[in-house]
């Protein structure tokens, strides 16, 4: 006792010795308390009680935002702003095993001219797919300019389905876009390169030898829902390229209602600067070549049949968008200016054009259709619609303001000062037709705060949510985004998409079809043909199915193994120590892993995601034999003594009362799941149907130890009643899992 307040005195001298004072601790805070404590204002705790979720809540939107030069996907939830999950789309994320299992590797190595697997991406502004101009939750388009492919993702699963590669371009600007039906996602390249891969002089071939391009991928949709993550297809034999003479080519934007079948976007060559309009009804019809394997309408075939025109813009433009009923487009430059697109389609059909550009592209007279410009007292970065009519916002960069605008009758209604320099702009719904009113994010490129947690030289990518559901906007939260360059993001009413929970059991999530290599219970094998080995095994709480594989030093190994869970949230890793291989298995999906065992030894395999009380026991070992390696011969079995034979037979009695326990356990839970008709409540029912079919699989176990038990094999009998009991023991956690979760129901409901 003297030692103990010793050390307590010792630790209070140093304490106050380096001013360190323990903190009052407040059990039970009031409201105004907690405001004090913290210097909260009442705008603070409105703020936060605006964003705040509760247990149980959901929000409102799910967002999406490429995280730039990673590669991949970030999804979050607005109001909360909380981050729900990272989705690889361009570059291999082993959390998913994306790029690391043989089904995901296959999609990353289709968008390769030369079958290897780009490790990063240029993500930047995403399009959700439409339906009469307005999202439907089913599809996400990424285009990736670094290495010139192009991506589609499922949002039943929010998994990446298809990536490919443009095979014309060199460099492809990092968006996309889609046209109202989601007949044909956009992609463009950005700087003018050789469609050949070969190097020409610069200062003499540049306009000859050098192009520019759209292309106009089709999209195959399927109607419905899948029940399996994939519902649709990019289509490279239906898609067309539109040849352009060497342009840089920058933002552009697909039109929609009055607009749609157009597309227009930003054309710079030295310092000469345009807005393109493309009639996409008429490239598409045309008649194609084929250059590297894909249809291109030449340029001249273009121009003969007017497909393209241009408006000279004053300055380089930095964005460029269409108005939600596509009546304008709006440019962003020196000034932002919005232009009617009835005016410039009449000029366009009439051939009403007053000059040419380099290449010969006829040219609109700018004045000719602009519908007005708005001078904002400083640099825009980006505009966002709403759902109020003719409503915008625009982003005062160095100002440090969000304005309010009406490009109809372009006048100010409004702004918000902020204390950091807005970019880059998004509306939920606000690149649809019907964009809603209540949330803005702005996105902060600098990151340039006083009280900014310090992480390093690398700072994380910052977005701001801005109120804009009243007169008066207001600043609600700051998110923080790491591993992630941001730029352009877009944001669906949560309740438009349709996720699925789980796959019908064997299915390869990235094509959706029943994958050969599915693997049911009792089915699991292992089959050899010469040095090719092939596993298949099962995965379920708490067993990987087989538990023992051996091969050969210099086998190619591939690991076929299905998730057998019904159960929601049910997801099983799986990993090989030291070969480098991952898998995320959700319940019922079917995925392989390939590799050389080129080491000797043993290898422990286990799941790498938390999935039940029993999550440690779901290991294996690979023996990997050496090369030239012979069995030594002999039975390989070890004589008992009569005293081990006794030992064991005492070890299976007791074994067989822990037996009759544990059944007493399980015949009660049934009884009261039975009760308390667990088969009205699905997610219930599919975790009563896991308990089950663990018993089930114990069937095999109870034969064999009763058969080594009546022939005197204690020692096996009491290790066939050991697997019996493991088998039990996960038929119990599930099934009081599933007790435990009915009362949660049952309580609910009254």
């Amino acid at each position: 006792m003297m030692l103990f307040t010793k050390k307590i005195l010792v630790l209070g001298l140093v304490f106050l010795m380096l001013g360190i004072v323990p903190q009052k601790l407040n059990a039970q805070q009031t409201l105004n308390d907690v405001k004090k404590e913290r210097g909260l204002t009442d705008d603070d705790v409105l703020a936060a009680t605006k964003t705040f979720m509760p247990r149980g809540g959901r929000d409102e939107y799910f967002g999406f935002v490429g995280t730039g030069n990673s590669g991949t996907m970030i999804v979050y939830g607005i109001p909360s702003m909380r981050i729900y999950k990272y989705v690889g789309v361009f570059s291999p994320e082993p959390w998913q095993g994306y790029g690391y299992d043989d089904e995901s590797s296959l999609v990353l190595k289709k968008a390769s001219l030369d079958d290897k697997i780009d490790s990063y991406g240029d993500m930047r502004f995403p399009a959700l797919s439409e339906t009469d101009g307005n999202y439907d939750g089913k599809h996400l388009f990424y285009s990736d300019g670094a290495n010139s492919r192009i991506a589609m993702l499922d949002l039943e699963d929010f998994e990446t389905k298809q990536v490919l590669s443009n095979p014309l371009f060199i460099s492809t600007f990092p968006g996309v876009a889609v046209t109202q039906n989601t007949q044909w996602v956009i992609q463009t390249s950005q700087f003018p390169s050789t469609w050949n891969s070969r190097s020409v002089d610069l200062k003499t071939d540049y306009d000859s030898k050098l192009k520019s391009g759209i292309t106009f991928w089709y999209f195959h949709s399927v109607e419905g829902t899948s029940k399996t993550g994939h519902a649709g297809r990019l289509l490279k034999e239906k898609s067309v390229t539109l040849e352009l003479p060497p342009y840089t080519l920058g933002y552009f934007d697909a039109g929609k209602l009055l607009s749609d079948g157009y597309v227009v976007g930003l054309a710079d060559k030295g310092d000469k600067h345009y807005a393109y309009i493309v009639d996409i009804k008429k490239v598409t019809g045309l008649k194609t070549i084929e250059e590297n394997g894909f249809a291109v309408v030449p340029f001249a075939s273009a121009l003969e049949n007017n497909v393209i025109a241009f408006v000279e813009l004053p300055s380089k433009a930095f964005m460029l968008k269409v108005t939600p009923k596509g009546k304008y487009f709006i440019t962003i430059d020196d000034e932002t200016t919005v232009f009617d697109f009835g005016k410039i389609k009449n000029a366009f059909t009439n051939k009403t054009y007053t000059g040419e550009a380099d290449g010969g592209i006829p040219v609109i007279d700018a004045k000719a259709v602009t519908h007005g410009t708005m001078d904002f007292g400083g640099d825009v970065i980006d505009v966002a619609f709403e759902y109020r009519p003719d409503i915008a916002y625009a982003s005062i960069h160095d100002a440090k303001k969000i304005v309010r605008w009406n490009y109809e009758t372009l006048k100010k209604e409004g702004e918000i000062t902020l204390d950091f320099m807005p970019s880059y702009l998004m509306v939920p719904q606000g690149m649809s037709a019907s964009p809603h009113s209540n949330y803005l994010t702005a996105v902060d490129k600098e990151v340039l705060y006083d009280n900014l947690t310090s992480v390093g030289p690398v700072r994380p990518s910052v977005q701001h949510l801005i109120d804009i559901s009243g007169d008066k906007m207001a600043n609600l939260y700051t998110m923080t985004l790491p591993q992630c360059n941001m730029y352009g993001s877009v944001a669906v009413l949560r309740t438009t998409i349709k996720p699925i929970i789980r796959y019908p059991t064997g299915t390869n999530s990235r094509t959706g079809e029943t994958s050969p290599f599915k693997t049911v219970a009792g089915k699991e094998k292992i089959e050899r043909q010469g040095n090719r080995v092939h596993v298949f095994g099962t995965l379920i709480r708490s067993h990987i199915t087989p538990e023992i594989v051996e091969v050969n030093q210099g086998d190619i190994v591939t690991f076929h193994l299905t998730n057998l869970e019904l159960a929601e949230d049910e997801t099983h890793g799986f990993t090989i120590d030291t070969y480098g291989k991952h898998g995320s298995f959700e319940p019922g999906k079917t995925a392989s892993l390939t590799f050389v065992a080129d080491r000797e030894g043993a290898f422990p395999y286990y799941c790498t995601e938390f999935c039940s009380a029993l999550h440690l026991e779901m290991e294996g070992i690979l023996m990997v034999k050496p090369k030239g390696y012979k069995e030594t011969g002999g039975t390989g079995e070890i004589k008992l003594t009569e005293e081990q034979l006794a030992e064991y037979k005492k070890n299976y009695e007791d074994k067989l009362q822990v037996i009759a326990q544990t059944q007493d356990v399980i015949n009660g839970v049934v009884k009261w799941l039975k009760d308390n008709n667990y088969q009205d409540h699905p997610y219930v029912k599919a975790l009563v149907g896991d308990a089950v079919d663990q018993l089930n699989k114990a069937t095999a176990a109870k034969e064999n130890y009763e058969k080594y038990a009546n022939e005197g094999k204690w020692k096996d009998a009491f290790l066939w009643a050991e697997q019996y009991f493991q088998y039990q023991v996960k038929a119990a956690d599930v099934g009081l899992r599933a007790k435990t979760l009915l009362k949660e129901k049952l309580e609910e409901e009254k």
